[in-house]
């Protein structure tokens, strides 16, 4: 199936651009917290049942490498610069 084109508005991707932004610091901040020592816990009632820090770390560091990743494509399109290093891995 070949490509459709479609014109989406500057602005509306410029909201994109700045949500992922904005996942990318608090999932950053998140992994900060836990690499100085906050715990995350899964639980029932308010009663913790089981550590889940490792999991939730796993998964903020992967917003992070993804976001990063779609900012730095999004960056090369918009500024007309070379691809990064991680543009290049991505497309392995």
């Amino acid at each position: 199936m070949g490509e459709i084109e479609r014109l989406i508005p500057s602005g509306l991707i410029e909201q994109w651009a700045m949500h992922l932004r904005r996942q990318r610091s608090l999932a950053a901040d998140a992994v900060w917290l836990i690499d100085n020592g906050f715990t995350v816990h899964d639980g029932r009632d308010g009663v913790p049942t089981e550590d889940a820090t490792e999991r939730y770390r796993g998964e903020y560091e992967r917003v992070v490498t993804e976001v990063t990743r779609l900012l730095d494509q999004y960056d090369a399109v918009n500024l007309r610069r070379p691809p990064t290093a991680s543009d290049a891995a991505a497309k392995k």
